[in-house]
């Protein structure tokens, strides 16, 4: 059971790709000692009993801590480190929208458009962004819609979830966010993640709306698509 939990542990701190590369060091130092807990402890030699008589019978214990013992004592001391280290890390990570480190841009563009809101019971939510992707030179290269999904004139596209957001310093202005790629296909099929920032504008109406009304507010934001370093 000690061995599973090891384990999971190692394989929860390589599983998180948000977290900094504090956390190298407290794996690694989960699969050294998973390697000892594996190694079998040395047998004492012959059939010595670690509790002896003594004189009139008196038995005095080995106060030495065995080999299993002093594993379970730095099992237990790695697993509560490791859980701090976590707890303080996911903190850490919940306000950031830093993409992992060793993460290569592949490509930066503008998006130019409108966030389309609907209403829903009386309020405004957001039913999808719609933008002209540009190149540095104003050039259209591509889309932005509903999935949210970033197609690229040559039919490539990239489909991302959010992971992490940042109030924006602009307060007109939607948030900035860390997007995890769910699937693609061609140029964009490499991206892992993706960046929203530098917007401006976009944030829903103000007030209560009439049920199935529409409003398009404008906004412009940087999207920078990343692929995994090596």
């Amino acid at each position: 059971m000690t061995v599973f939990w090891l384990q999971e542990a190692s394989r929860v701190l390589h599983s998180n790709a948000y977290w900094p590369v504090v956390t190298d060091g407290v794996t690694m130092f989960l699969d050294v000692l998973l390697d000892i807990l594996l190694t079998p402890a040395p047998q004492p030699l012959g059939n010595i009993n670690p509790s002896r008589d003594i004189g009139n019978g008196r038995k005095i214990s080995d106060t030495t801590l065995s080999p299993y013992a002093k594993r379970l004592g730095m099992i237990a001391l790695l697993l509560a480190v490791a859980c701090m280290a976590r707890d303080s890390i996911a903190q850490t990570a919940k306000g950031s929208i830093d993409v992992p480190p060793r993460s290569r841009l592949l490509l930066r563009a503008l998006g130019s458009g409108d966030q389309v809101y609907g209403c829903v019971n009386g309020r405004w939510a957001l039913t999808a962004p719609d933008a002209k992707l540009l190149n540095q030179e104003g050039s259209v290269i591509g889309r932005h819609s509903a999935g949210p999904t970033w197609q690229l004139n040559d039919d490539s596209w990239v489909k991302g979830r959010a992971v992490a957001e940042q109030v924006a310093p602009d307060a007109t202005a939607v948030p900035w966010l860390l997007l995890e790629s769910v699937g693609g296909t061609g140029r964009l099929g490499t991206v892992r993640f993706i960046q929203r920032t530098e917007t401006h504008g976009g944030n829903a109406p103000d007030g209560s709306c009439s049920q199935n009304a529409m409003r398009r507010v404008p906004y412009t934001a940087t999207y920078s698509f990343y692929e995994a370093g090596q």
